[in-house]
């Protein structure tokens, strides 16, 4: 197979800061790891990928002010955003360069998917889904909104597209959903779990289908769950689905505070491509949370899955 297809990976995803990047429970080398898979169990090399341009400072002001973008070249304010200390005493230069490019990357990555699940009726990014980024700030080890980004740039081309943002990462979506708000053309069915962080209320009034679960909660309630929100979701009729697939639903990850096995997990995005698919509505799926060492392989076996299941019938 020598063809393109359009799964979006660079090779400036990883972020590697001298070790201290393992102060910080996420797998920060997860997208290599994810693309290493696929190339083995897809017999893919890496001109079967498409390669992301960095996001530029004008796309970037698509979503986010310029007093917020100017205030990360403080690296007291990235290691607040980041949420590990250490990086305050870390020269700002080497965080624009070990941290930020990596993420700038990573939304220039969802810009491309954008474009390409446009065009191919899918798309995914082995990156991105910074839901907890807003216009004025940055939080949660998220520094760029590049959901609001990507479909203020189709917007652009298509005003009326309407988008359906299917977010299932551990942790409520309050990012895009702070910038978007009540805008008619988006529609939001956010999973999460509603008793850790966030608990981002201002935001939580502007989810369409809102699903804040208890903590523990396992796989035959958690795809229920998934099952009757997808269904309501029909009553939109979106033209693009973007989904956020967070893998720190995972039973043994640290952050997500809920119980889904593996199995659950691959199901779980299994449910969402089979909608997305059955419906005909084009989908870019982002990876988003997923801090355990077992999300890589979780990752990649559900892209496997999802590839040969579904995707090939649209290559």
């Amino acid at each position: 197979m020598m063809n393109k297809i359009p799964i979006i990976f660079s090779k400036h995803y990883d972020i590697t800061l001298c070790g201290i990047e393992k102060l910080h429970p996420f797998d920060t080398c997860k997208y290599s790891k994810v693309y290493k898979y696929l190339c083995k169990h897809l017999a893919l090399k890496k001109q079967n990928f498409y390669t992301p341009e960095i996001v530029s400072e004008q796309e970037l002001q698509i979503a986010h002010s310029p007093e917020y973008l100017a205030s990360l070249s403080s690296s007291a304010n990235v290691a607040k955003i980041a949420e590990v200390k250490l990086l305050a005493m870390v020269p700002n230069m080497l965080l624009q360069n070990r941290l930020l490019n990596p993420m700038k990357y990573g939304t220039g990555g969802t810009i491309l998917g954008g474009e390409l699940a446009m065009k191919y009726g899918w798309a995914i990014n082995l990156s991105g889904g910074y839901h907890h980024a807003k216009a004025s700030s940055g939080e949660g080890f998220c520094f760029f909104a590049d959901i609001p980004i990507v479909i203020r740039k189709l917007w652009k081309k298509q005003p009326e597209l309407k988008v359906l943002i299917i977010d299932l990462d551990a942790h409520q979506g309050n990012g895009f959903e702070a910038i978007l708000q009540d805008d008619p053309r988006v529609c939001t069915f956010d999973i999460y779990n509603g008793q850790i962080y966030p608990l981002d209320i201002t935001a939580m009034k502007h989810i369409n289908f809102d699903y804040p679960l208890a903590s523990y909660v396992k796989d035959e309630d958690y795809l229920s769950f998934v099952q009757e929100g997808l269904q309501k979701c029909n009553q939109f009729k979106a033209d693009l689905i973007i989904y956020n697939a967070g893998t720190d639903i995972y039973k043994k990850d640290r952050l997500g505070g809920l119980s889904v096995s593996a199995e659950g997990i691959i199901q779980r995005d299994h449910l969402v491509f089979s909608y997305a698919v059955e419906n005909k509505i084009p989908i870019l799926m982002l990876l988003s949370g997923g801090y355990s060492k077992d999300s890589a392989n979780i990752i990649g076996q559900s892209l496997v899955q999802i590839y040969k299941n579904h995707l090939l019938a649209l290559q």
